[in-house]
Protein backbone atom coordinates (compact mmCIF):
# COMPACT_ATOMS: atom_id res chain seq x y z
CA UNK A 1 0.00 0.00 0.00
CA UNK A 2 2.69 2.49 0.97
CA UNK A 3 4.72 1.60 -2.13
CA UNK A 4 1.69 2.24 -4.34
CA UNK A 5 1.17 5.74 -2.92
CA UNK A 6 4.87 6.60 -3.14
CA UNK A 7 5.13 5.45 -6.75
CA UNK A 8 2.13 7.47 -7.91
CA UNK A 9 3.17 10.51 -5.91
CA UNK A 10 6.70 10.71 -7.28
CA UNK A 11 5.64 9.78 -10.81
CA UNK A 12 3.49 12.88 -11.13
CA UNK A 13 4.94 15.35 -8.65
CA UNK A 14 8.36 15.22 -10.28
CA UNK A 15 6.87 16.59 -13.51
CA UNK A 16 6.64 20.32 -14.15
CA UNK A 17 3.66 21.89 -12.41
CA UNK A 18 2.30 25.23 -13.56
CA UNK A 19 -0.25 27.37 -11.67
CA UNK A 20 -2.56 28.05 -14.61
CA UNK A 21 -6.30 28.66 -14.87
CA UNK A 22 -8.98 28.40 -17.55
CA UNK A 23 -8.00 29.40 -21.06
CA UNK A 24 -4.29 28.84 -20.34
CA UNK A 25 -4.18 25.05 -20.40
CA UNK A 26 -5.66 22.01 -22.08
CA UNK A 27 -8.07 19.26 -20.96
CA UNK A 28 -10.83 21.48 -19.57
CA UNK A 29 -12.80 18.29 -18.90
CA UNK A 30 -10.72 17.80 -15.73
CA UNK A 31 -12.47 20.82 -14.19
CA UNK A 32 -15.89 19.88 -15.56
CA UNK A 33 -18.10 18.55 -12.77
CA UNK A 34 -20.92 16.11 -13.50
CA UNK A 35 -22.07 15.96 -9.87
CA UNK A 36 -25.47 17.60 -9.38
CA UNK A 37 -24.82 18.05 -5.68
CA UNK A 38 -21.40 19.67 -6.12
CA UNK A 39 -22.62 22.00 -8.87
CA UNK A 40 -25.66 23.05 -6.83
CA UNK A 41 -23.36 24.12 -3.98
CA UNK A 42 -21.14 26.26 -6.20
CA UNK A 43 -18.74 23.62 -7.55
CA UNK A 44 -15.56 21.91 -6.28
CA UNK A 45 -17.27 20.34 -3.27
CA UNK A 46 -14.23 18.64 -1.69
CA UNK A 47 -14.98 18.50 2.04
CA UNK A 48 -18.13 16.48 2.73
CA UNK A 49 -17.50 13.03 4.16
CA UNK A 50 -20.61 10.90 3.56
CA UNK A 51 -21.87 8.25 1.13
CA UNK A 52 -21.94 10.41 -2.03
CA UNK A 53 -19.66 8.50 -4.42
CA UNK A 54 -19.66 11.39 -6.93
CA UNK A 55 -17.56 13.53 -4.57
CA UNK A 56 -14.73 10.98 -4.69
CA UNK A 57 -14.27 11.66 -8.40
CA UNK A 58 -12.50 14.93 -7.53
CA UNK A 59 -11.17 14.21 -4.05
CA UNK A 60 -10.16 10.56 -3.49
CA UNK A 61 -9.59 11.31 0.21
CA UNK A 62 -13.39 11.39 0.57
CA UNK A 63 -13.60 7.69 -0.29
CA UNK A 64 -14.92 5.88 2.78
CA UNK A 65 -16.72 2.72 3.82
CA UNK A 66 -20.16 4.38 3.50
CA UNK A 67 -19.62 4.44 -0.27
CA UNK A 68 -19.07 0.69 -0.51
CA UNK A 69 -20.88 -0.61 -3.62
CA UNK A 70 -22.45 2.78 -4.35
CA UNK A 71 -22.93 3.49 -8.05
CA UNK A 72 -24.02 6.76 -9.63
CA UNK A 73 -25.02 7.90 -13.12
CA UNK A 74 -25.10 11.56 -14.17
CA UNK A 75 -26.19 13.51 -17.23
CA UNK A 76 -25.28 17.14 -17.95
CA UNK A 77 -27.40 19.28 -20.27
CA UNK A 78 -24.95 22.10 -21.01
CA UNK A 79 -25.17 24.97 -23.49
CA UNK A 80 -26.36 24.42 -27.09
CA UNK A 81 -25.73 20.77 -28.07
CA UNK A 82 -22.93 20.26 -25.51
CA UNK A 83 -23.62 17.46 -23.04
CA UNK A 84 -21.80 15.04 -20.77
CA UNK A 85 -22.39 11.72 -19.02
CA UNK A 86 -20.56 9.97 -16.18
CA UNK A 87 -20.65 6.84 -14.05
CA UNK A 88 -18.89 6.41 -10.68
CA UNK A 89 -18.52 3.34 -8.49
CA UNK A 90 -16.78 2.55 -5.18
CA UNK A 91 -15.97 -0.73 -3.50
CA UNK A 92 -14.13 -1.83 -0.39
CA UNK A 93 -11.05 -4.04 -0.60
CA UNK A 94 -10.05 -5.61 2.71
CA UNK A 95 -6.40 -5.77 1.63
CA UNK A 96 -5.74 -2.29 0.24
CA UNK A 97 -8.66 -0.03 1.25
CA UNK A 98 -11.44 1.75 -0.61
CA UNK A 99 -11.29 1.69 -4.41
CA UNK A 100 -12.95 4.06 -6.86
CA UNK A 101 -13.64 3.69 -10.58
CA UNK A 102 -15.18 6.35 -12.77
CA UNK A 103 -15.73 7.31 -16.40
CA UNK A 104 -16.73 10.68 -17.85
CA UNK A 105 -17.41 11.72 -21.45
CA UNK A 106 -17.92 15.26 -22.73
CA UNK A 107 -19.35 15.90 -26.20
CA UNK A 108 -18.89 19.43 -27.58
CA UNK A 109 -21.33 18.87 -30.45
CA UNK A 110 -20.95 19.55 -34.17
CA UNK A 111 -19.15 22.49 -35.76
CA UNK A 112 -19.15 23.91 -39.27
CA UNK A 113 -15.82 23.41 -41.03
CA UNK A 114 -14.72 26.26 -43.32
CA UNK A 115 -11.61 27.31 -45.22
CA UNK A 116 -9.74 30.60 -44.80
CA UNK A 117 -12.30 32.54 -46.89
CA UNK A 118 -15.36 31.08 -45.14
CA UNK A 119 -16.34 28.43 -47.67
CA UNK A 120 -18.13 25.60 -45.88
CA UNK A 121 -16.38 22.24 -46.18
CA UNK A 122 -18.68 20.18 -43.98
CA UNK A 123 -18.84 19.51 -40.25
CA UNK A 124 -16.56 18.16 -37.53
CA UNK A 125 -16.98 17.09 -33.92
CA UNK A 126 -15.05 17.44 -30.68
CA UNK A 127 -15.14 15.24 -27.58
CA UNK A 128 -13.14 14.24 -24.51
CA UNK A 129 -13.16 11.27 -22.15
CA UNK A 130 -11.68 10.56 -18.70
CA UNK A 131 -11.21 7.20 -16.99
CA UNK A 132 -10.44 7.44 -13.26
CA UNK A 133 -9.12 4.92 -10.75
CA UNK A 134 -8.68 5.93 -7.11
CA UNK A 135 -7.72 4.53 -3.74
CA UNK A 136 -8.02 5.75 -0.16
CA UNK A 137 -6.70 4.62 3.20
CA UNK A 138 -7.96 5.43 6.67
CA UNK A 139 -4.89 6.56 8.63
CA UNK A 140 -6.66 6.75 11.97
CA UNK A 141 -10.07 7.62 13.38
CA UNK A 142 -10.07 11.10 11.83
CA UNK A 143 -7.65 11.22 8.87
CA UNK A 144 -8.04 9.71 5.40
CA UNK A 145 -5.54 9.94 2.56
CA UNK A 146 -6.40 9.28 -1.06
CA UNK A 147 -4.97 9.35 -4.56
CA UNK A 148 -6.50 8.91 -7.99
CA UNK A 149 -5.14 8.73 -11.51
CA UNK A 150 -6.97 10.06 -14.59
CA UNK A 151 -6.49 8.78 -18.13
CA UNK A 152 -7.60 11.61 -20.43
CA UNK A 153 -8.30 11.37 -24.15
CA UNK A 154 -9.19 14.40 -26.25
CA UNK A 155 -10.16 14.57 -29.92
CA UNK A 156 -10.79 17.99 -31.46
CA UNK A 157 -11.51 17.67 -35.20
CA UNK A 158 -8.46 15.87 -36.68
CA UNK A 159 -6.26 16.59 -33.66
CA UNK A 160 -5.98 14.23 -30.70
CA UNK A 161 -4.11 14.14 -27.41
CA UNK A 162 -3.63 11.83 -24.43
CA UNK A 163 -2.52 12.62 -20.90
CA UNK A 164 -2.20 11.26 -17.38
CA UNK A 165 -3.17 13.38 -14.40
CA UNK A 166 -3.64 12.66 -10.72
CA UNK A 167 -5.28 14.01 -7.58
CA UNK A 168 -3.84 13.69 -4.08
CA UNK A 169 -5.97 14.55 -1.05
CA UNK A 170 -5.98 14.48 2.73
CA UNK A 171 -9.20 14.72 4.74
CA UNK A 172 -9.84 15.31 8.44
CA UNK A 173 -13.30 14.28 9.65
CA UNK A 174 -14.67 14.74 13.17
CA UNK A 175 -18.07 13.08 13.44
CA UNK A 176 -18.74 14.40 16.94
CA UNK A 177 -18.37 18.00 15.78
CA UNK A 178 -19.82 17.26 12.32
CA UNK A 179 -16.73 18.90 10.83
CA UNK A 180 -14.75 18.02 7.72
CA UNK A 181 -11.58 19.67 6.36
CA UNK A 182 -9.78 18.65 3.15
CA UNK A 183 -6.70 19.72 1.23
CA UNK A 184 -6.32 18.65 -2.39
CA UNK A 185 -3.59 18.81 -5.03
CA UNK A 186 -5.56 18.49 -8.23
CA UNK A 187 -4.74 17.66 -11.85
CA UNK A 188 -0.97 17.31 -11.69
CA UNK A 189 0.64 15.17 -14.37
CA UNK A 190 1.83 15.29 -17.96
CA UNK A 191 0.64 15.26 -21.55
CA UNK A 192 1.88 12.05 -23.20
CA UNK A 193 0.70 12.84 -26.72
CA UNK A 194 0.19 16.47 -27.74
CA UNK A 195 -2.24 17.89 -30.30
CA UNK A 196 0.69 19.31 -32.26
CA UNK A 197 4.44 19.33 -31.63
CA UNK A 198 4.05 21.51 -28.52
CA UNK A 199 3.22 20.08 -25.09
CA UNK A 200 0.54 21.98 -23.20
CA UNK A 201 -0.05 22.51 -19.50
CA UNK A 202 -2.59 20.69 -17.37
CA UNK A 203 -4.91 22.73 -15.10
CA UNK A 204 -3.06 22.03 -11.82
CA UNK A 205 -4.31 23.73 -8.68
CA UNK A 206 -4.26 23.49 -4.88
CA UNK A 207 -7.55 23.54 -3.00
CA UNK A 208 -8.71 23.59 0.60
CA UNK A 209 -12.26 23.09 1.79
CA UNK A 210 -14.22 22.96 5.03
CA UNK A 211 -17.78 21.94 5.78
CA UNK A 212 -19.67 22.07 9.07
CA UNK A 213 -23.07 20.85 10.12
CA UNK A 214 -24.95 23.08 12.56
CA UNK A 215 -25.87 21.69 15.95
CA UNK A 216 -29.48 22.91 16.15
CA UNK A 217 -30.43 23.16 12.49
CA UNK A 218 -30.33 20.47 9.74
CA UNK A 219 -28.02 22.62 7.64
CA UNK A 220 -24.46 22.16 6.41
CA UNK A 221 -22.33 24.94 4.95
CA UNK A 222 -19.29 24.54 2.75
CA UNK A 223 -16.43 26.92 1.96
CA UNK A 224 -13.86 26.02 -0.69
CA UNK A 225 -10.71 27.97 -1.56
CA UNK A 226 -9.33 27.11 -5.01
CA UNK A 227 -6.21 27.99 -7.03
CA UNK A 228 -4.25 28.57 -3.84
CA UNK A 229 -1.03 28.15 -5.84
CA UNK A 230 -1.68 31.41 -7.72
CA UNK A 231 -2.94 34.62 -6.12
CA UNK A 232 -4.07 36.63 -9.14
CA UNK A 233 -6.61 34.59 -11.11
CA UNK A 234 -8.45 37.60 -12.53
CA UNK A 235 -9.61 37.66 -16.12
CA UNK A 236 -6.65 38.16 -18.47
CA UNK A 237 -8.94 39.27 -21.29
CA UNK A 238 -10.13 42.51 -19.71
CA UNK A 239 -9.20 45.77 -21.41
CA UNK A 240 -5.99 47.06 -19.75
CA UNK A 241 -7.43 50.57 -19.54
CA UNK A 242 -10.92 52.07 -19.44
CA UNK A 243 -12.28 55.59 -19.84
CA UNK A 244 -13.48 57.36 -16.70
CA UNK A 245 -17.12 58.39 -17.41
CA UNK A 246 -16.72 61.70 -15.55
CA UNK A 247 -13.23 62.95 -16.38
CA UNK A 248 -12.85 61.19 -19.72
CA UNK A 249 -9.33 60.13 -18.76
CA UNK A 250 -7.85 56.70 -19.33
CA UNK A 251 -7.45 54.75 -16.08
CA UNK A 252 -5.94 51.35 -15.40
CA UNK A 253 -8.56 48.60 -15.42
CA UNK A 254 -7.35 46.47 -12.53
CA UNK A 255 -9.33 44.65 -9.88
CA UNK A 256 -9.01 45.59 -6.23
CA UNK A 257 -7.10 43.42 -3.76
CA UNK A 258 -10.38 42.38 -2.13
CA UNK A 259 -11.91 41.13 -5.38
CA UNK A 260 -8.77 39.16 -6.19
CA UNK A 261 -9.04 37.43 -2.81
CA UNK A 262 -12.77 36.70 -3.17
CA UNK A 263 -12.21 35.06 -6.57
CA UNK A 264 -10.65 32.12 -4.73
CA UNK A 265 -13.78 31.27 -2.72
CA UNK A 266 -16.88 29.20 -3.33
CA UNK A 267 -19.62 29.09 -0.71
CA UNK A 268 -22.51 26.68 -0.52
CA UNK A 269 -25.12 25.26 1.78
CA UNK A 270 -27.36 22.22 2.11
CA UNK A 271 -30.63 22.14 4.07
CA UNK A 272 -32.26 18.85 5.04
CA UNK A 273 -35.70 19.91 6.40
CA UNK A 274 -36.78 17.82 9.37
CA UNK A 275 -33.90 15.44 8.49
CA UNK A 276 -36.16 13.68 6.00
CA UNK A 277 -35.57 12.66 2.39
CA UNK A 278 -35.55 16.19 0.90
CA UNK A 279 -32.37 18.25 0.40
CA UNK A 280 -32.35 21.90 -0.68
CA UNK A 281 -29.01 23.28 -1.89
CA UNK A 282 -27.53 26.56 -3.04
CA UNK A 283 -24.15 28.07 -3.80
CA UNK A 284 -22.22 31.06 -5.09
CA UNK A 285 -19.03 31.06 -7.15
CA UNK A 286 -17.21 34.43 -6.95
CA UNK A 287 -14.85 33.80 -9.85
CA UNK A 288 -17.60 32.66 -12.19
CA UNK A 289 -19.61 35.80 -11.51
CA UNK A 290 -16.66 38.14 -12.02
CA UNK A 291 -15.65 36.50 -15.31
CA UNK A 292 -19.04 35.81 -16.89
CA UNK A 293 -21.42 38.59 -15.85
CA UNK A 294 -22.37 41.48 -18.09
CA UNK A 295 -21.91 44.84 -16.27
CA UNK A 296 -25.31 46.02 -17.53
CA UNK A 297 -27.19 42.83 -16.59
CA UNK A 298 -25.37 40.73 -13.97
CA UNK A 299 -28.60 38.91 -12.98
CA UNK A 300 -27.94 35.52 -11.30
CA UNK A 301 -24.56 34.72 -12.87
CA UNK A 302 -22.43 32.78 -10.37
CA UNK A 303 -25.40 31.46 -8.38
CA UNK A 304 -26.53 27.84 -8.38
CA UNK A 305 -29.20 25.77 -6.69
CA UNK A 306 -30.46 22.22 -6.58
CA UNK A 307 -32.70 19.62 -5.00
CA UNK A 308 -32.11 16.12 -3.73
CA UNK A 309 -34.60 13.34 -3.04
CA UNK A 310 -34.27 9.97 -1.38
CA UNK A 311 -36.91 7.63 -2.74
CA UNK A 312 -36.79 4.10 -1.34
CA UNK A 313 -33.33 2.76 -2.29
CA UNK A 314 -32.48 5.56 -4.73
CA UNK A 315 -31.03 9.07 -4.47
CA UNK A 316 -32.09 11.58 -7.14
CA UNK A 317 -30.30 14.93 -7.45
CA UNK A 318 -30.83 17.92 -9.72
CA UNK A 319 -28.90 21.17 -10.05
CA UNK A 320 -29.03 24.32 -12.15
CA UNK A 321 -26.08 26.71 -12.36
CA UNK A 322 -26.14 30.09 -14.10
CA UNK A 323 -22.90 30.67 -16.00
CA UNK A 324 -23.97 33.56 -18.20
CA UNK A 325 -26.97 35.64 -19.25
CA UNK A 326 -27.19 33.35 -22.29
CA UNK A 327 -28.18 30.33 -20.24
CA UNK A 328 -27.58 27.80 -17.49
CA UNK A 329 -26.61 24.16 -17.13
CA UNK A 330 -28.80 21.35 -15.81
CA UNK A 331 -27.39 18.23 -14.16
CA UNK A 332 -29.23 15.07 -13.16
CA UNK A 333 -27.63 12.42 -10.91
CA UNK A 334 -29.04 9.02 -9.98
CA UNK A 335 -27.39 7.00 -7.19
CA UNK A 336 -28.08 3.67 -5.53
CA UNK A 337 -26.30 0.88 -3.66
CA UNK A 338 -25.93 -2.41 -5.49
CA UNK A 339 -26.13 -4.35 -2.22
CA UNK A 340 -29.58 -2.95 -1.49
CA UNK A 341 -30.73 -4.29 -4.89
CA UNK A 342 -29.42 -7.76 -4.12
CA UNK A 343 -26.62 -7.48 -6.67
Amino acid sequence: MKRTFCFLFFLFFTTKIFPQIGGENTFAILDFSTSARSTAMGGDLIAIFDNDVNLAASNPALLNAKMNRQISFSFVDYFSDINAVSVNYATNSKKIGMLFFGAKALNYGSFTKTDEVGLELGEFTANEQVLTAGISKLLNENFTVGMSINFINSKLEQYSSFALASNFGLTYCNNKKDLCVSVLAKDFGRQLKSFTNTNEKLPFQLQMGVSKGLAHLPFRFSIVAHHLNKFDISNNYLEPTITDPISGEKVENEESFGKKVLRHFIIGGELNPFKKSLFIRGGFNFQRRQDMQLPTRPVMVGFSWGLGFKISKFHLNYSRATYHLAGASNIFSFTTNLSSLGL
